[in-house]
Order: C-alpha cells, then sequence, then structure tokens
C-alpha cells in the first residue's frame, strides 16, 4: 500500500524519523517503515518511466547523456546548458537531512546508488532518489542562508 494512502487509512500511526527523535513510551516497532525496498523500487520504476527519471548512467562530465538531457531540456523548454543544471540535489522535493537519510537505510544500496552522487528522499513520489539524477517533476528549491535571515 503506498504510504500517502497508509497515512491515510492510519492517521494514528507515527514515523519512523518521530520514534528516532525519542518520542517516549514508543518502540521503533510501534511505527510504520518510511518505504520498503519493494515499494521504493515500484515508485522509481513509475518515476522512470512516467517522469523520465534520469539519467541511468549519471556523470558529472558535462558532455555526457547528451540524448537525456536534450530530452529534459525540450521538456522544460529550456537551453540544455540549463537543464544540465537541474538535479535531485537542488529540487524542492529532495531530502538528504541526517534524519531521512537515516530512514533510506531500510532500502538497501543497489545500482542505482552506484552512481548516483549520493541518496536523498524524493517526498514527492516516495523513493530514494540521487544527487546527479533528476526528473521531470524538478522545482527549484528555494536557497536559504541563516546567516541572511533579518537582513533586508
Amino acid at each position: 500500500m503506498p504510504k500517502t494512502l497508509y497515512n491515510l487509512l492510519n492517521p494514528t500511526k507515527t514515523r519512523l524519523s518521530d520514534l528516532l527523535k525519542g518520542t517516549e513510551g514508543m518502540s521503533e516497532d510501534d511505527g510504520e517503515e518510511l518505504i520498503t525496498p519493494e515499494v521504493n523500487e515500484a515508485n522509481r520504476t513509475m518515476v522512470a518511466e512516467e517522469w523520465n527519471l534520469g539519467p541511468e548512467k549519471a556523470s558529472v562530465d558535462p558532455k555526457a547523456n547528451g540524448p537525456y538531457w536534450r530530452k529534459m531540456a525540450k521538456l522544460w523548454m529550456v537551453e540544455e546548458a540549463q537543464a544540465r543544471r537541474r538535479f535531485c540535489s537542488n529540487c524542492e522535493y529532495y531530502d538528504n537531512t541526517p534524519e531521512r537519510l537515516a530512514e533510506c537505510e531500510a532500502v538497501p544500496l543497489d545500482k542505482y546508488d552506484m552512481d548516483g552522487g549520493g541518496r536523498g528522499f524524493c517526498v514527492k513520489f516516495d523513493f530514494v532518489c540521487h544527487s546527479l539524477r533528476v526528473c521531470q517533476a524538478w522545482e527549484c528549491k528555494p536557497f536559504e542562508n541563516p546567516d541572511m535571515e533579518g537582513e533586508d
């Protein structure tokens, strides 16, 4: 059952991250897992097929994966150079907080981890994504600088 539907049907369940924060009177067994390896794989496959997750073999080489980046540039209606600057790592839906990364450890490493540039979690599609990949749903993550707060 997808996590979002599970949460709707079981609103009193607690996420593993909440339990790890030390909620008294509860153990890790009392909460739901962030995601199972099977659901992660199914969600990732759907994003690859429906939302153009890629490139399959990620690379920091600015000349690699030309066909993929040209396709994404066309879909986003931007220049290829601009498309190549969009990654999961700078997407609004990418969560790579230490707490979230701890939750992602429930999903074993696989071939996508070997060249993806590090893990994060896509909160839009509920799967372990990677820094050097991107999908068509990319949204710019607002930059926040705590040192600049209150300055006008």
